[in-house]
C-alpha cells in the first residue's frame, strides 16, 4: 500500500469520481471526492482526499479504462483521467484549475502544504 493526497479541482469533482469508480473497488467509490472545501493561494476551489491505496495506483491511474462491472460515466472517467498530473522529487505539482494533482507519500500534511491548499473557513462555506 502507499498513501496518496489528491487535490481535485471543483469543476472536475464529478469526473473524478467516475474514474475513481473505473479504478477503485467499487461503485461507492464515486463517492471519493466530495466538498470542495479546500481553497488555493487565488480562491480556487478544491475537494481534497488522501488515505491508502493500492501500490498499482500510479499504474492504474494511466492505465487504459475497462468499465467496471458494476458500469461507470467512461468519458467523464477519461476526462479526469487525462487532467491527472503526479508529484514526483523532479517535478513537484501544486494544485490547479486545470489539473488534479496527486502527491504519492505517508505526510498528507506536507503534502498539502505542498499542494498549496487550505482548508476554506467553515462560515465560508456557505
Amino acid at each position: 500500500m502507499i498513501t496518496i493526497t489528491i487535490a481535485c479541482p471543483e469543476a472536475l469533482i464529478a469526473d473524478a469520481n467516475q474514474l475513481a469508480r473505473c479504478i477503485g473497488y467499487g461503485p461507492d467509490d464515486d463517492q471519493t471526492y466530495g466538498a470542495a472545501s479546500w481553497q488555493d493561494a487565488g480562491g480556487n476551489r478544491y475537494a481534497v482526499a488522501s488515505g491508502p491505496v493500492g501500490a498499482a495506483f500510479p499504474q492504474a491511474a494511466a492505465s487504459l479504462l475497462a468499465s467496471p462491472q458494476w458500469g461507470a460515466d467512461m468519458a467523464a472517467a477519461a476526462r479526469a483521467q487525462a487532467a491527472i498530473r503526479i508529484w514526483t522529487e523532479d517535478q513537484p505539482i501544486t494544485a490547479s484549475p486545470d489539473h488534479i494533482a496527486v502527491v504519492i507519500g505517508d505526510d498528507a500534511r506536507a503534502a498539502l502544504a505542498g499542494l498549496g491548499v487550505t482548508q476554506v473557513p467553515e462560515e465560508a462555506e456557505a
